[in-house]
């Protein structure tokens, strides 16, 4: 068994998103760090996929932070992705349309958006109204509030500091926080709008401010789609790491953690080597740290409730196609909303999402075009 100690004081596991700022962080505060990273390359869940001269993209939609000034770019700035990084700004999320052709077209401008809605439902306009004024509010939000601090870090003044700026938003926050798109579908008199309404963030559980908070940003263009694609972003985190003196060991995955009285000591990989530092940060999958590396011994009882199985897993099958057709015409992300359902692993499914990313003209050859389909679906099944 081969036994070394490592330059640094922190070893990292996992080479994602999370472990690679995680490694630039520490480099730039004066530590040294190695990343141990399981797969041949870096990004983890921010990745894509090549084949045939296709890039099928596994991750971002849109990415908080992308324009200047506004929430979050200092922390991709920070990390070396802007301003280098290129965006593609979308005047609209997407739409639903039913088989007679009416369409809803969820514009990002809530002005444009509010003038589309009641053109569709004008019996609806003050359910309306208020909806398109909590985006409005939202674009003077700072999502990012929650993260500049670490909780446990944070003073008294902190603590105020924050809740000054929170104050003007907490009426809207408990007005749509705790509501679901389907919920929210539920209130229109609109056949049309309450069975579109629920598709119109792409995701029907999702919590309604969630999606308020993504059309917001897409209005002041701070949620743009990097150009190139997930893998490329994930590859300037990298570099970004690299050029601080970070180091990166590839195909090495981690067997297990290394305690000593009650302390995370290093690591031993898979190839019985190993690696010792001052500190372990695990950057990969929570249960597979917690009831595989560590084996169970430092699980306390309500973390282990999340895993116990009464959440809900929302698991999804991405199908991704390259096909031999420009599409750049055609709206980029569109839901279509069936009158007959389609059977999909045991399951009726009254729409399906289609998304092309003509939009991005390094993903497919020219004259040629990347479709995906996502879908929430049974794990066990596939």
């Amino acid at each position: 068994m081969m036994k070394h100690k490592c330059g640094g004081t922190i070893i990292i596991i996992g080479a994602g998103i999370a472990g690679l700022a995680a490694g630039c962080y520490a480099q730039m505060n004066g530590y040294q760090t190695q990343i141990f990273e399981m797969h041949d390359r870096s990004g983890g869940l921010c990745t894509a996929w090549h084949r045939q001269g296709f890039v099928f993209d596994g991750c971002i939609h849109y990415l908080f932070g992308s324009a200047r000034g506004q929430p979050f770019y200092q922390l991709w700035e920070e990390l070396g992705v802007v301003p280098q990084q290129q965006f593609v700004h979308h005047d609209e999320l997407l739409r639903v349309s039913e088989s007679n052709g009416e369409t809803l077209i969820v514009y990002s401008n809530p002005d444009r958006l509010e003038q589309h809605l009641k053109e569709l439902s004008p019996i609806d306009r003050r359910l309306i109204s208020d909806f398109c004024v909590g985006i409005r509010t939202f674009t003077h939000f700072d999502l990012s509030l929650l993260q500049q601090q670490p909780k446990a870090l944070m003073q008294l003044g902190d603590w105020g500091k924050m809740a000054r700026k929170m104050l003007p938003f907490i009426c809207p926050l408990a007005q749509w926080g705790n509501l679901s798109a389907v919920e929210f579908a539920k209130r229109f008199q609109d056949p049309f709008l309450r069975r579109a309404i629920p598709q119109m963030f792409g995701w029907e559980d999702i919590p309604v401010m969630v999606g308020m908070s993504l059309l917001a940003y897409m209005h002041t263009k701070n949620a743009g789609f990097p150009l190139g694609g997930s893998l490329q972003f994930a590859e300037k985190i990298a570099d970004r790491y690299l050029e601080l003196g970070g180091e990166i060991y590839y195909e090495s995955q981690v067997e297990k953690i290394l305690i000593e009285k009650d302390r995370a000591i290093g690591v031993r990989l898979y190839n019985n080597e190993e690696c010792y530092a001052d500190r372990v940060i695990s950057a990969c999958d929570g249960h597979n740290t917690l009831f595989g590396l560590l084996d169970r011994q430092y699980v306390p009882r309500e973390i282990q409730r999340y895993y116990d199985g009464h959440l809900p897993i929302h698991s999804q099958l991405q199908v991704s196609l390259g096909v031999n057709r420009d599409l750049s015409t055609e709206p980029h992300w569109t839901t279509h909303l069936l009158d007959r359902p389609v059977v999909i692993a045991g399951e009726k499914r009254y729409e399906i999402g289609v998304k092309h990313y003509c939009f991005d003209p390094s993903l497919a050859p020219q004259g040629k075009s990347v479709l995906m389909v996502v879908l929430t679906t049974n794990y066990d099944y596939w």
